[in-house]
């Protein structure tokens, strides 16, 4: 028998510096201590059938990590929301437990909501705006990237789609950021910060969060859950 079911995550401050494989590690061996019927992959070193969501910087928390898990029998929901949710590490829980048939493949998952908070020392919001503005008028915005020990410049830009100024408090600022991720090309903000701050040098992060992440296509927006 194979059931297969998708899992948002939600990765809190306490886990916000462990990497993504840390993060499966993680979730694979509470599965286990909840024992959950999971179902293995055939071969020599046989593994939990697991997918994930792209994976983000160390350092950002995030309310929608999700993962496609699929056990060898059937389960209520809320039965695997109660089990799994009882042995998860602290900074790491469970937000929502639902059938992974119907939706899309996670694979498929192409923008990103996030909130940035930034201190931007002595620039006025007016300054910050004008580098907003100017940044996304670019076509072109390289930055190095390294893949297997090599060194190539990506060019960021198309994969910036809106910047928006929200909260303002305590001399802190949420910048509101909807970037590309996933297969096809993906940025992060720190990346998007970075561009910002040939504007503003002074510019610097407080807290990243990824709030939302979902598949954009022809106009439309389909979320994983």
């Amino acid at each position: 028998m194979r059931v297969k079911v998708r899992m948002r995550i939600r990765k809190k401050e306490e886990a916000k510096y462990i990497s993504h494989l840390d993060l499966m590690r993680a979730l694979e061996r509470a599965m286990r201590r909840a024992k959950l019927p999971l179902k293995f992959t055939e071969g020599f070193n046989p593994r939990p059938k697991l997918t994930f969501t792209p994976a983000i910087p160390v350092g950002i928390t995030s309310d929608v990590e999700y993962m496609d898990v699929e056990f060898t029998k059937q389960l209520s929901m809320d039965e695997i929301f109660s089990r799994l949710n009882s042995v998860l590490p602290p900074g790491i829980s469970l937000v929502k437990v639902d059938t992974a048939e119907g939706k899309i493949p996670l694979s498929a998952v192409n923008r990103a909501l996030y909130t940035v908070v930034v201190d931007i020392g002595n620039a006025t919001r007016e300054v910050l705006e004008k580098a907003i503005e100017k940044l996304l008028s670019r076509s072109e915005i390289n930055i190095e990237k390294k893949s297997k020990g090599k060194v190539k410049f990506v060019n960021i830009a198309p994969w910036i789609y809106d910047i928006k100024i929200g909260q303002i408090e305590d001399g802190k600022i949420e910048l509101k950021m909807e970037l590309a991720a996933g297969q096809q090309g993906s940025v992060t903000p720190p990346a998007v910060v970075n561009a910002l701050q040939e504007y503003i040098p002074s510019l610097s992060v407080r807290r990243i969060n990824r709030d939302e992440i979902f598949l954009f296509d022809n106009g439309k927006r389909i979320d994983p859950i």
